[in-house]
């Protein structure tokens, strides 16, 4: 008999044109709802006295669209190369410490994955962050830009390298060389995608960078050594890390 009730009530104040109120004596819109709602087919929108409004496709989901002054349907997801998951977390920081290397020359050995950081590499401070994993599927991109500089070798070249370490291991790295005259700087870039980490809390990541060989004189990651043609705000560190998971 209750639910009679319900529906004769509702009934009514459709033809009367009236708010209704379900658990609340003061409904504030046509129909106010104050509880849990439950819906087992479809939720439409946008529809008009003559045509139907769309339930949406798979994978969208209500969007609230105020300058249209009504709701549709929207997509989460970006592009199928990034295994069509959707942004959890972006994150930029930058550094305009840097590091500064001179003689003598550095280790020119290649660099093993998963190495922990050892004392031959400096670490660019403002480049410290963390991020966060809550789905085992995944990927962690990160993308990394600074400025190196050399001074006081000539024409001589400048070699270095910067990595990608997480939780204190090396997980991407890229050597570079300076070439040209005195106070020479170029732009250095790494690029690197983590798959499937482990789900976890605050992971750390920071940049650090290592000399190679410099054939004397001063070699700058990040920082100006020769202000006659660069300064620090120029030659600034950014590492922007970005988490993907499915939505």
């Amino acid at each position: 008999m209750k639910k009679i009730i319900i529906i004769k009530s509702l009934l009514l104040a459709v033809l009367t044109n009236a708010q209704v109120g379900v658990n609340t004596a003061n409904p504030v819109n046509m129909l106010d709802v104050n509880g849990d709602l439950s819906v087992r087919k479809e939720i439409r929108t946008g529809g008009t006295n003559l045509l139907r409004g769309s339930a949406g496709a798979a994978g969208t989901i209500l969007h609230n669209n105020a300058e249209m002054n009504t709701n549709d349907w929207k997509s989460v997801k970006i592009a199928d190369g990034q295994g069509s998951m959707s942004v959890f977390s972006l994150n930029t920081v930058s550094d305009q410490t840097g590091a500064i290397f001179t003689t003598p020359n550095g280790l020119t050995e290649p660099y093993t994955e998963g190495t922990t950081i050892s004392s031959a590499w400096t670490v660019l401070p403002g480049t410290n962050d963390t991020f966060s994993i809550t789905n085992s599927s995944n990927k962690v991109a990160f993308t990394f830009q600074t400025t190196a500089q050399k001074t006081g070798n000539s024409n001589n070249s400048s070699g270095f390298a910067c990595g990608i370490f997480v939780d204190n291991a090396l997980r991407a790295v890229r050597t570079d060389v300076v070439l040209g005259s005195e106070g020479s700087y170029k732009i250095f870039n790494l690029n690197a995608t983590l798959t499937n980490l482990n789900p976890k809390n605050n992971y750390a990541v920071k940049v650090a960078c290592t000399k190679r060989n410099l054939n004397s004189g001063k070699l700058g990651i990040g920082t100006a050594v020769n202000a006659t043609f660069l300064n620090n705000e120029m030659s600034q560190s950014v590492l922007t890390t970005s988490v993907l998971q499915p939505y």
